[in-house]
């Protein structure tokens, strides 16, 4: 006896889906932990290129403090400070990589980085005339501080744009915040799952 064929095909499997996210944040690396990877302490290197940026503003009069790039191009700031400050952001960034890398690796299935940067070579913020103006420079080229974005996939049961968003935030905030000296996340934002390029 001849019976028709059966087919029974799961529209979702299990009910999961692929979910990615781009976080952006800045971590900042304890310095007692920096110590022990550099020859030379990272806070006196910070120091020691806020005083002679302050110095180049005051002497040209200029209203803000140029980032680190303009003095690389044009100098006014001891090029054996610039190259120690580069050795140790190459280290600090390297070591905030594998760092995030080990930790996030069991909550999500991939994680790709987008970008990565020491925050001494961005723009300061702070201006000439501001209060603490100098130890706030200082702060902000001491090399202990790195923000980076990465784009993350899991696999999750289906659920919408706003719940991937607030699971991502919570798990990278709880596997990471005991292990920096400071974490802030700056932006985070759900992508299409359409294309699988999110590899680490």
């Amino acid at each position: 006896m001849n019976m028709p064929a059966v087919f029974w095909v799961s529209p979702e499997p299990m009910g999961l889906t692929f979910s990615r996210v781009a976080l952006s944040l800045v971590v900042k690396v304890p310095l007692e932990e920096l110590e022990q990877h550099m020859v030379a302490n990272p806070a006196v290197v910070g120091e020691e290129l806020a005083r002679e940026v302050a110095r180049y503003a005051r002497q040209h009069k200029l209203g803000y403090y140029p980032a680190l790039d303009y003095f690389l191009e044009h100098g006014g700031v001891d090029p054996d400070l610039l190259n120690a400050l580069e050795s140790m952001t190459w280290l600090v960034t390297g070591l905030v990589r594998e760092e995030i890398k080990t930790r996030l690796r069991p909550v999500f299935s991939t994680i790709r980085f987008e970008s990565i940067q020491a925050l001494a070579y961005t723009m300061p913020t702070v201006r000439p005339g501001q209060n603490n103006a100098l130890l706030r420079l200082g702060e902000h080229f001491t090399p202990d501080q790195v923000k980076l974005t990465l784009i993350a996939t899991s696999i999750r049961h289906r659920d919408t744009p706003e719940t991937a968003i607030k699971m991502a935030e919570r798990m990278t905030w709880r596997w990471l915040h005991e292990h920096f000296e400071a974490i802030d996340i700056t932006n985070i934002r759900y992508l299409p799952p359409e294309g699988d390029d999110t590899h680490a």
